[in-house]
């Protein structure tokens, strides 16, 4: 009970930090290209990491599996480099909660690629959520455009990140995973940052530094929390992070979620929830 207690607590801790990381670019996405945003997030945190995983680096960079490892990462920068540009266009609390449809994504992407078995409750879970972005994006008004597609974009890579994260199994050490994807991220995104540099202030360089801090210390809880906890159990207390991300818009951007984000919140939530209470009924069956 005490380990589980202690899951929670750095998970809920893992979405503060993220959700911090997220109203610093959405910030930052006024005065800088998004890639100049995503590069700096993710060089800060290789930096980080590097330095506190430099007594075992050897041993962490060892893998059988490098080209699983770089097309994870790969699709994990996608999802940043969407989620930031929905950040530019969208509100906080808007592309946040647009991006909780990743967990249904997950379901479908498991039965194309995992061959898993869903039923129809979880079918019916999924589409209801996907129904959900309809109210927050609604169809025939000016949000309802292109870039409303960016945070989807983000849930769609994240869930080919997290579905290829599983087929690496358990055999991989944790931080090998975390050190590949913020190394490939700060690679990608230093090529295509050529053309579109721009000359930051070192007050700001200091801030983009935090930024990335911000994202390596979420992604070190959130290792932390699946050690004292299962993932199955932990998967509901990321909907923090429409909380954390309300509140974060109404001080630093004064976003107010209207009723149809409210509403959208909460049919995603829900069948977000639903989707993972019968995948743990389906877990206990099968033990």
């Amino acid at each position: 009970m005490k380990n589980t207690s202690t899951g929670v607590v750095f998970m809920i801790l893992t979405i503060l930090l993220f959700s911090i990381m997220n109203a610093l670019a959405k910030g930052f996405a006024n005065y800088y290209p998004i890639i100049v945003i995503v590069w700096i997030r993710y060089l800060s945190q290789t930096i980080f990491t590097t330095f506190i995983f430099i007594p075992n680096l050897n041993k962490i960079i060892k893998t059988k599996k490098i080209k699983l490892h770089l097309f994870r990462s790969l699709l994990l920068f996608c999802a940043t480099l969407s989620m930031f540009s929905g950040f530019k266009y969208l509100t906080l609390v808007s592309t946040i909660t647009i991006f909780q449809i990743g967990p249904l994504v997950v379901v479908v992407f498991s039965v194309i690629f995992l061959k898993e078995q869903v039923g129809y409750r979880r079918w019916i879970s999924v589409f209801v959520g996907f129904s959900g972005t309809l109210f927050i994006l609604k169809p025939g008004t000016e949000m309802f455009s292109f870039f409303g597609l960016f945070p989807i974009l983000a849930a769609i890579f994240y869930a080919g990140y997290a579905v290829s994260t599983r087929r690496l199994g358990t055999e991989e050490d944790p931080k090998t995973n975390f050190f590949y994807t913020s190394l490939v991220g700060t690679i990608i995104s230093t090529i295509i940052l050529i053309p579109f540099f721009e000359p930051i202030t070192i007050k700001d360089l200091l801030t983009f530094s935090i930024l990335g801090i911000f994202g390596g210390l979420g992604h070190f809880c959130f290792i932390l929390a699946l050690r004292k906890s299962e993932a199955s159990f932990l998967a509901p207390f990321t909907y923090f992070d429409l909380i954390f991300a309300t509140i974060l818009g109404i001080l630093f951007f004064a976003e107010f979620p209207d009723f149809y984000v409210v509403i959208g919140a909460i049919i995603i939530v829900s069948a977000g929830v639903y989707t993972w209470h019968r995948e743990n009924l389906n877990m206990k069956r099968k033990k």
